[in-house]
């Protein structure tokens, strides 16, 4: 593979389609990314919302490939929500990730991973440079509080070219 101007070749020269593209169509392979974010502070809160940015597209053609939450103790009881969106920087709106509009976290099962439903609208999960995948857990008043809530979102991300 010959070096092209000085630099070295890079995943994308080697394997076509790799590089950076944007929106549906564009690169489906690339290098996933984990990233695990803590959803609230380690003991969660009656009556409280916490909103965290989890992950922020480097280049167009970032793909939210899965999302998970696990937690140490479960939420149990009250009206509680968590909601998953890919902010879309360029059109200053969010678009939903997951296929509903949120997901009631007492569904999560005590220190196992929990699979989120997403989008089937691939716009939804696709990202553009500087995209943000961001969530908000809501918590109603619990009959027993969740702890040690965790995300873990899976991002395909491609070769910036």
């Amino acid at each position: 593979m010959a070096v092209k101007s000085g630099r070295l070749p890079g995943l994308a020269d080697v394997m076509p389609g790799l590089e950076e593209g944007s929106g549906p169509g564009g690169a489906l392979l690339g290098i996933q990314r984990m990233v695990s974010v803590p959803i609230g502070p380690p003991l969660l809160v009656n009556d409280a919302t916490y909103e965290h940015g989890l992950f922020v597209a480097p280049c167009d053609g970032c793909y939210i490939k899965e999302i998970w939450v696990s937690a140490a103790v479960a939420i149990a009881g009250g009206t509680n929500t968590l909601a998953f969106d890919n902010y879309d920087a360029s059109g200053n709106t969010a678009r939903n990730a997951l296929s509903a509009t949120n997901w009631d976290p007492t569904g999560v099962t005590t220190k196992e991973g929990s699979v989120m439903t997403l989008s089937t609208t691939a716009a939804n999960l696709y990202m553009d440079e500087g995209d943000v995948l961001n969530c908000t857990l809501v918590c109603g008043t619990m009959t027993t509080a969740g702890q040690g809530m965790v995300v873990t979102a899976i991002v395909v991300v491609p070769e910036i070219a």
